[in-house]
């Protein structure tokens, strides 16, 4: 796969095989995540960060809590349609 040049601001030109290899139009978001010697492109888009902000609470909440119950509902949920 070709390669990019990083710019004076710090940009980069995804190639298109990435971009058709992700589904990444324009408009989508990705995060970077830093491994050992590299750096990985994830699209967020159909994960939970894509919903962040959509959801309104009257109060702080703990993440970490709020997920746990909502993956025992989803498996509750999918124990009981298998």
């Amino acid at each position: 796969m070709k390669g990019s040049k990083v710019s004076s601001k710090g940009q980069v030109t995804l190639p298109i095989e990435a971009r058709k290899h992700l589904n990444i139009q324009p408009g989508v978001r990705v995060r970077f995540v830093l491994e050992k010697n590299s750096i990985r492109i994830v699209t967020v888009e159909s994960g939970i960060e894509a919903l962040r902000g959509t959801i309104q609470v009257s109060e702080p909440q703990d993440f970490k809590v709020v997920r746990h119950q909502a993956m025992k509902e989803l498996a509750n949920e999918r124990n009981t349609h298998h």
